[in-house]
């Protein structure tokens, strides 16, 4: 195949991961719209952000990647980035707040048919030696999203209401669809492993849990992603509620400040797990943990830092979120690479599913959810600071993650 195709399909497939990253994150700055319109607690919204999208996304995306192991990946992510733009454009019709998590169901259902599936083409377009760069330049998707989410969402949903900003994420999915039906090949596997008779999934998914490293990493990579997902859904609205910013400079603020950090961070990942990965395969999960480590104390003293300590009109704590959002950036590709080395290639689409069940399920179900709930349940005592200690106790999930990585390294075998 030739090598112009190979980064056209690359591209493609990163837009695939910018837009539907984007249309979950858009969501974060939607939310105190949604509670003014709709009238729902934090705990209700916490539904939104987080537990009705990770429900079906988790439990769609392990029969997706054993899908994928097995059919034309291609054709699967291109019919399904088709439904997920439709069902996001759908969310801005929404009559009601029970119409917004049925139609939040439906985005979740199509988009567990294009991320497993694209992290399994994604390495097969290129060599082993390459492979961490290309899962860097594929997973910088969600920071771009989140860009797209927050800078370009933000000002629609200021200017036009919440309801238009769902479409301008879920109309280019549509066209995302039909590039990649067009351009983007299925390649041979690299290194095909042929069984006579297939194991259930349930089999193979044991199998897969069995080993160790495996397993930790999907530990880690869940309770990374609880602390990460919850502090990017609720740092908008915490903006908004806690220091009295405009809501469309709120998301502005996020998406410069700790976005264009977070990216530099996911790109510069690349290049920290090749130099590991040269020297030692086990090192390659020595960013994550030092990632974690750092994204911890940051993360806390974004939202314990004074209210009123300000540069000008941007609040100090932005200062901690640029430095998180670089930091946190640097586990996330490490953990796609290390898995993809630990397991052969006829399982890594379910393997990457697992890891997508965990980051989705712990991370996005429970997340979001559980700031929601703590905020509702400390408003008594804390009042209009609630949702300022309910994120603090969040953040205090990243240890889990962080001795899961430490536990994934020690079982790590090359």
């Amino acid at each position: 195949m030739p090598a112009w195709h190979c980064h056209l399909a690359l591209g493609i497939l990163m837009l695939t991961n910018v837009f539907t990253f984007a249309g979950r994150q858009v969501v974060s700055v939607l939310l105190e719209p949604i509670k003014q319109e709709f009238q729902v607690s934090d705990g209700a919204l916490g539904l939104v952000a987080g537990v009705v999208f990770a429900l079906l996304f988790g439990l769609l995306s392990l029969p997706a990647g054993r899908l994928a192991d097995r059919a034309n990946r291609r054709w699967l992510i291109a019919l399904a980035m088709l439904c997920w733009g439709f069902a996001t454009w759908a969310c801005g019709w929404a009559t009601g707040f029970w119409t917004l998590v049925l139609l939040r169901l439906l985005t979740a259902g199509a988009e567990a048919g294009v991320t497993p599936p694209s992290l399994s083409l994604v390495p097969d377009y290129y060599p082993l030696r390459l492979r961490g760069m290309v899962m860097s330049i594929y997973l910088s998707g969600p920071y771009l999203g989140t860009l797209v989410a927050l800078g370009l969402g933000g000002w629609v949903a200021a200017h036009h209401g919440w309801r238009a900003a769902f479409g301008v994420v879920g109309i280019p999915g549509m066209v995302l669809a039909l590039a990649v039906a067009l351009w983007v090949p299925e390649p041979r596997r690299l290194n095909p492993v042929v069984t006579p008779v297939a194991p259930s999934i349930l089999a193979a998914l044991g199998r897969l849990w069995a080993m160790p490293a495996v397993r930790w990493l999907a530990i880690g990579s869940g309770f990374g992603s609880f602390m990460t997902v919850a502090y990017a859904m609720w740092l908008p609205a915490y903006l908004v509620r806690v220091h009295g910013l405009p809501i469309a400079q709120a998301g502005m603020l996020v998406a410069l400040v700790g976005t264009l950090t977070s990216l530099v961070g996911g790109l510069m990942s690349s290049g920290i797990s090749a130099a590991l990965l040269r020297r030692n395969p086990r090192w390659t999960l020595g960013a994550p943990i030092l990632s974690l480590a750092l994204s911890i104390p940051c993360a806390m003293a974004v939202f314990l830092w004074p209210v009123g300590w300000n540069f000008g009109s941007v609040p100090q704590a932005m200062a901690f979120a640029a430095v998180f959002g670089f930091v946190s950036a640097l586990w996330l590709p490490a953990v796609f690479t290390a898995m993809s080395l630990i397991v052969p290639p006829d399982r890594r689409a379910l393997a990457n599913g697992l890891l997508a069940l965990a980051n989705t399920w712990i991370g996005f179900g429970l997340g979001p959810f559980a700031v929601g709930l703590l905020s509702d349940g400390l408003q008594a005592t804390a009042g209009p600071q609630a949702l300022r200690y309910a994120l603090v106790i969040a953040m205090g999930f990243g240890l889990f993650s962080w001795w899961g990585f430490r536990r994934a390294q020690h079982h790590f075998s090359s």
